[in-house]
């Protein structure tokens, strides 16, 4: 036997245990984009930061291409998952995910951000599973954004759908201050349309065309402790999909800072949102409605939320597809608190185009805007970017 045969020989002795007990796929996904960024358009008195970089008073376009976590301004997709199923016998199967995050600029390695990693049990009717992972509230998000996991998206800063960041207005020595991508009341709990849910029991059910989630911290040392998921959908492959669901969790002693005080909320925080999509030929229509109170485009500058409506359109033609969202935001700021400073009811939307060159392998550009009634959350946003998935 020659040394070719023997290693293969040995490479396979090593393989088979493996193969026999359990399955493990690997997926992943690698993107970069490079955004031309404009925010606080128009106002000597606005002071620009994104993140720790201070941007100062001139308000000129900015050329971003480092991502904090796969994408410029919201939560990225860059990532390997390792996916292992083992057949237990009368139809239970044993499941566990692990996934490690990393971004294409500035790139600090596997887990620079948080991704999901859990394990489970379940028939083809029924699942439970403990960990890390997609919050239930979330994971309908894709049926309603078409530029989901790009600077494009309707979650986080644009307006369009809660998220765990958001543009922070403070006033201080004279002037607003406009730090974009800080976290939110909420931010960073899984409880909008981005973000993972940390340490929760996850229980499923899918029958037929509906699928049943519902998902619960049970850790009481977690700062989530309490909160609670849930997702209700229905759907008919290539036809059409509806969903309700909803978040909550407690916000006893949430602090909430407004220009000049600092108050502590009390009670409970929720979100709901209801929605659907239908395919019609080539075109998949969208519309979403959202009543939120955390991670609500007002950020910790409002308790009480604010409400969302929009709609999407993804029309695909040969390897060119055109996609696009209009949404609304409507804020719950009891008119006696309103300032003009927490005006902010806004406008937003984004245009773009994907050439597929493969179904895996794509390049997309776009614009992406944000109007509101307080000027000090504007920003403008156009992008070029490339995405592979494997």
């Amino acid at each position: 036997m020659n040394n070719k045969k023997l290693a293969l020989a040995i490479a396979a002795a090593l393989a088979t245990p493996m193969v026999t007990h359990a399955e493990v796929r690997l997926s992943g996904t690698i993107q970069a984009e490079a955004v031309s960024w404009k925010a606080a358009d128009g106002n000597e008195n606005a002071q620009v930061h994104r993140g720790t970089t201070d941007f100062g008073d001139d308000h000129d376009r900015q050329m971003l291409t480092n991502d904090a976590a796969g994408a410029v301004f919201n939560e990225g997709p860059n990532g390997l998952t390792f996916d292992i199923e083992e057949k237990l016998g009368g139809g239970l199967t044993a499941t566990a995910r692990y996934a490690a995050a990393f971004n294409t600029s500035g790139n600090a390695g596997l887990n620079a951000g948080t991704a999901e990693a859990f394990v489970g049990l379940g028939t083809e009717s029924f699942r439970i599973r403990y960990g890390t992972m997609v919050g239930a509230y979330k994971s309908s998000v894709d049926q309603i954004d078409p530029w989901l996991f790009t600077s494009l998206q309707a979650s986080g800063t644009a307006g369009g759908m809660t998220g765990d960041t958001t543009n922070q207005v403070t006033f201080t020595g004279g002037k607003y201050h406009v730090r974009t991508a800080e976290s939110v009341r909420g931010g960073g709990l899984g409880l909008t349309n981005e973000g993972f849910v940390k340490g929760a029991l996850d229980m499923g059910v899918k029958l037929g065309g509906f699928e049943g989630r519902l998902q619960g911290v049970v850790d009481d040392t977690s700062a989530m402790d309490g909160a609670g998921l849930i997702e209700l959908k229905y759907s008919i492959p290539n036809t059409f999909a509806v969903w309700l669901a909803g978040a909550f969790t407690d916000l006893n002693d949430a602090k909430t800072t407004v220009p000049g005080t600092t108050t502590t909320t009390e009670g409970n925080g929720y979100n709901w949102k209801i929605g659907g999509n239908y395919q019609m030929g080539p075109a998949k229509l969208g519309l979403q409605y959202e009543d939120a109170e955390l991670g609500a485009f007002d950020g910790d500058i409002n308790p009480d939320g604010g409400k969302y409506i929009m709609g999407s359109l993804d029309l695909t033609m040969s390897n060119v597809t055109l996609a696009g969202w209009v949404a609304g935001y409507l804020s719950d700021i009891d008119d006696a608190q309103r300032i003009n400073s927490m005006d902010e009811d806004a406008l937003s939307w984004a245009l773009g185009a994907k050439y597929h060159f493969s179904k895996r392998t794509q390049i997309y550009a776009g614009y992406r805007q944000t109007d509101s009634d307080n000027d000090y959350r504007d920003e403008n946003v156009m992008l070029m970017g490339i995405r592979h998935t494997f």
